[in-house]
């Protein structure tokens, strides 16, 4: 019977692979693409009127975007890499959690449309690796 370690990095892989979204991670502009699946966790906003009201506080603990990578698929997560979802959508990395059960959680900061406009300006967005997040 396995234990329950691996029990429970069993069931992060199945949480994984269920909410997993493609994505491409860059350490810089001039460096080399890597396809990648990652969960996305959105900070959640809490209204005005929920600022005063502290009985939902556990709805609002999350107060930054994080994203959370496979060790399998990318040995090392930078700090300021980015990683782009799409035309619309990128994040830029902050700092990281420890691994634990073969994931690592970054924090991240949007990327403003402008600034990844000019990103995929200087990429060649033509290979395999990019298909399905360029359009």
């Amino acid at each position: 019977m396995a234990g329950w370690r691996e029990q429970k990095r069993k069931s992060l892989g199945h949480v994984h692979a269920t909410f997993e979204l493609s994505a491409v991670y860059l350490t810089h502009a001039a460096g080399t693409p890597v396809r990648v699946t990652v969960r996305l966790h959105k900070a959640q906003v809490a209204s005005q009127n929920q600022a005063d009201d502290f009985r939902n506080g556990a709805t609002v603990l999350d107060l930054t975007n994080r994203i959370v990578f496979q060790l399998s698929q990318l040995p090392k997560v930078h700090n300021k890499a980015f990683v782009i979802f799409g035309n619309s959508e990128a994040y830029l990395t902050g700092p990281s959690q420890p691994e634990r059960e073969g994931y690592v959680r970054s924090e991240v900061s949007e990327v403003s449309q402008a600034d990844l406009s000019d990103l995929l300006a200087g990429l060649d967005t033509s290979g395999p690796i990019w298909e399905g997040i360029i359009s």
